[in-house]
């Protein structure tokens, strides 16, 4: 492996392209002091991936560009290619010969070619690693060198053995290896982070589908009962037109039956009349003859007990007649007149009584023979009276008969007038059937209209269930999406917070100076600046250029809070802090003639920060004399106007610096120690309105 040539062009004191080949051998190069010699070895060293402008004998890394003479004008970038013959295959490269160029502009880009291709940095180390020729190697000895291996420590020599005996590559595969490891291990934390809220959502998500599926089935089971209730209905009046039609033909039918029946009655009617006034007349006659029977027997009644009770009394009067007799036997003479007298009443009596036997045997021949009578009386009596019984009977039937005809005729009567008027109502009904049958008919018509146009409305309806199903699915996904994204916006707003409170980022000084405020063993301390200010996100990152590495300077009430912190980190190997006193740090503002009025000019750095009264002076002291630009070419027009006085910095995080040097390239959006917070702030902001945009999705 033979180094055969070396290309410079615009690399510090080689602004046009020079070639410098190098033969079988040794060469040397040769020339007075400041003639260049030691730029052909840095820049073999930094074509080689040297980072440190230290080493490269400059303040950054804009200084390997040829910046001008008096009267030469600067260049725009530097170029450098080193071409080793590789014929032995001791690279790992199929080629025999190797060319790397390294390029780098006053933008701060920067880029690397292995063999005209664009490679990686690290490609261009790992090519060269255990060869001697790394930016850690042996093979390049620059001045002072020497001294400083020799003097260095054991540690410090270590790489540079690694180096020669070719195990450097191992160590940094096996750094390499651990730091994708413990990279590997953080993204299968958060990743179990991540699953661990994804699982938790499982449920209610499947809870979520399970309720979409059955309100899709409701939905199918509604569309089929719709469907089948205007089956139904329809079904239902075909069916009441059809009953409406057969009760029509059944009054007809009894209309006509009730009229014969009617016609039948009246004729019965006529004939129970004329027998009803036939037998009203033999009731009349047989009425008299029982009348005159009855009077006869009453008066012959009369007689005979008129008879009898003369018999009686007589009877009494003999038996009283004859005690007389006894008694006045019994008295003495001075009743036999009165016994003459009384015998010639009995005699008289006697007379009388046979006068009176004969009058009774004569009334006995007549009671006898009236008695006779009053049998064949009887005889007939009895004919009549089971004649009259008879008649009564048959007047009692016709009686009956009459009011059971006269019932019927008023029943008759009553339902010819039900059967009239329900003539005359089924007549109405028959009518009204008819109108409503037609009713019907036009209703039959229009429920057919309106079935074909539900029909119609149905098919339109799912189309338009369709749409909003799919409408509904969308803002489904939507919600999903968005409150993941706001799930993610908020993971990493804790993240980003646990990093502000851990103080990941900062110093270990820092930290250790902030742990022991918290602890109280300091006093007085305030904290690092980036947490005293505040800014806006789109001023965050030209905040942290401007700041650099003042963001994590501390500041203190006053020098004996900063004597006591530095006597502490001094002490116990803490490492080092830069204080900044209240009392002692003080600081002005920028104030230029007509600069707030140039184009692209944002402010004064210290103006763009929000911060407490006491901390004024900190912050003039740091970001008093830095303005803010909107982008690189305003930077430079600004500060080119004011002869490079004072320090410019852009939105992006461009810096032209007092003197004219420029300071850039691509920077890490919301890695700084103040963009962190912003970026906290902004993050959590975002995470509001994704999850206030998921609820109105799942509205």
């Amino acid at each position: 492996m033979i180094l055969k040539s070396l290309e410079l062009q615009g690399f510090k004191s080689f602004p046009d392209k020079t070639v410098l080949t190098f033969s079988q051998g040794m060469t040397a190069v040769v020339g007075p002091n400041g003639s260049g010699k030691s730029n052909i070895s840095d820049a073999i060293r930094w074509v080689l991936g040297e980072q440190s402008t230290k080493s490269l004998r400059g303040s950054k890394m804009e200084d390997v560009i040829f910046n001008g003479t008096a009267s030469r004008r600067g260049v725009g970038f530097a170029e450098v290619s080193l071409v080793i013959d590789n014929t032995a295959r001791r690279l790992d490269y199929d080629s025999d010969e190797v060319k790397v160029t390294r390029r780098y502009y006053r933008s701060g880009e920067s880029e690397y070619l292995l063999g005209g291709a664009t490679v990686r940095l690290k490609d261009v180390q790992m090519l060269f690693m255990d060869t001697g020729l790394g930016r850690d190697g042996y093979s390049i000895i620059g001045q002072g060198r020497i001294g400083d291996i020799v003097a260095s420590k054991s540690e410090e020599r270590r790489e540079i053995f690694e180096e020669a005996a070719g195990i450097a590559k191992y160590r940094y595969r096996k750094t390499e290896a651990e730091r994708r490891l413990n990279s590997t291990e953080e993204n299968l934390l958060r990743l179990r982070d991540i699953l661990q809220e994804l699982e938790e959502r499982v449920g209610p998500l499947a809870q979520q589908a399970e309720k979409a599926k059955k309100f899709l089935e409701y939905a199918g089971e509604k569309k089929e009962l719709e469907i089948g209730l205007w089956l139904h209905t329809l079904e239902v009046s075909r069916e009441s037109l059809r009953e409406l039609n057969s009760k029509l033909e059944l009054a007809r039918t009894q209309y006509d039956g009730a009229g014969e029946a009617i016609d039948g009655l009246e004729q019965e009617i006529e004939e129970i009349a004329q027998q009803a006034q036939q037998i009203a007349a033999q009731i009349e006659e047989v009425r008299r003859g029982a009348q005159a029977l009855e009077e006869e027997a009453a008066r012959c009644d009369g007689d005979a007990a008129v008879l009898r009770n003369d018999i009686y009394h007589n009877t009494d009067n003999i038996s009283r007649l004859q005690e007389e007799v006894e008694q006045s036997r019994a008295g003495g003479q001075e009743f036999d007149r009165e016994i003459a007298r009384l015998l010639q009443e009995v005699e008289e009596k006697r007379t009388a009584i046979a006068t009176a036997e004969k009058e009774q045997r004569e009334l006995s021949e007549q009671m006898q023979g009236l008695s006779r009578s009053s049998d064949e009386v009887s005889g007939q009596m009895e004919a009549l009276s089971k004649q009259a019984s008879d008649i009564a009977l048959k007047i009692a039937d016709i009686r009956v008969k009459g009011v059971t005809s006269e019932s019927s005729l008023q029943e008759i009567t009553l339902r010819l007038s039900q059967l009239t008027a329900g003539a005359a109502v089924r007549t109405a009904q028959n009518e009204a059937a008819k109108k409503e049958a037609a009713e019907c008919a036009g209703a039959l018509r229009a429920c057919e209209e309106k079935v074909e146009s539900l029909q119609n409305a149905v098919k339109g309806y799912e189309l338009r269930y369709q749409s909003r199903a799919a409408r509904l699915e969308a803002a489904k996904q939507e919600a999903d999406r968005l409150g993941l994204d706001a799930e993610e916006k908020r993971r990493r707003a804790r993240l980003l917070a646990d990093l502000e409170r851990n103080m990941e980022g900062f110093a270990g000084s820092v930290k250790t100076v902030m742990r022991q405020a918290e602890r109280g063993a300091l006093r007085g301390i305030r904290g690092p600046v980036t947490r005293l200010i505040e800014t806006a996100a789109d001023t965050a990152l030209a905040m942290e250029t401007a700041l650099g590495a003042a963001a994590q300077n501390i500041v203190v009430e006053n020098e004996d809070n900063a004597k006591r912190a530095i006597q502490y980190l001094k002490d116990n190997n803490g490492g080092r802090a830069t204080f900044l006193p209240l009392t002692s740090v003080k600081g002005s503002l920028l104030a230029e003639p007509g600069l707030p009025a140039e184009p692209g000019f944002v402010g004064i750095a210290a103006d763009l920060v929000k911060y407490d009264a006491e901390y004024e002076g900190v912050v003039r002291s740091l970001l008093g004399r830095t303005a803010v630009a909107e982008d690189m070419d305003y930077a430079v027009a600004i500060a080119r106007k004011y002869r490079y006085r004072f320090r410019v910095v852009t939105l992006d995080g461009q810096v032209v610096n007092a003197g004219g040097s420029l300071t850039g390239g691509s920077s890490v959006k919301s890695a700084g120690l103040l963009s962190r917070r912003a970026e906290i702030e902004k993050i959590e902001a975002q995470a509001a309105s994704l999850a206030s945009k998921a609820e109105k999705a799942r509205e």
